[in-house]
């Protein structure tokens, strides 16, 4: 799909823009999202939104060692660098569970020790958790790290505080 959608943007670009696109082919303009920007035919990604992409991106192992980066330069308190980066997926009462609507690392490998404890599938929780659902949402963020509604990542905030260490 993006290979179609690419194919359109570089027809665009020779159509209405022929120097952006001579300057692409020439590798003057690094990528064709650069010279879709210089064309005015997309919008520059702000900080924000890069660092959003690159986190949804990341390994967890990445995600834990750029918390604790953050602890140590003093742009997060220790204490919640450190719930992030807990390797055995103990996480603090008060910690959060997701960055925005995607599930940190801790509270996937807290989700899954509560689900293997009680023998339960993510179906099951989400039933528990009010939400008639299969449970392909939670799966998919369990797995692919892929984005929960916040309703559903509220409910499964106090579904972890109520099954801590039950």
């Amino acid at each position: 799909m993006a290979k179609k959608r690419d194919d359109d943007d570089l027809r665009r670009l020779k159509a209405e823009f022929p120097d952006v696109h001579d300057a692409l082919l020439a590798g003057k303009v690094s990528s064709l999202r650069k010279a879709l920007v210089l064309a005015g035919l997309k919008p520059e990604r702000s900080r924000l939104e890069k660092l959003k992409n690159s986190w949804t991106k990341a390994t967890d192992g990445e995600r834990d060692a750029f918390l604790a980066w953050l602890g140590t330069t003093g742009a997060l308190p220790e204490s919640a660098a450190a719930a992030g980066s807990r390797s055995e997926g103990a996480r603090a009462d008060h910690a959060p569970i997701a960055s925005g609507r995607y599930l940190l690392p801790a509270a996937i490998r807290e989700i899954r020790a509560t689900m293997a404890r009680r023998k339960i599938t993510p179906e099951d929780v989400m039933n528990e958790i009010g939400f008639a659902s299969d449970g392909r949402a939670l799966a998919r963020a369990l797995n692919w790290n892929a984005s929960l509604r916040l309703a559903v990542i509220a409910a499964l905030e106090r579904w972890l505080r109520e099954n801590a260490g039950a």
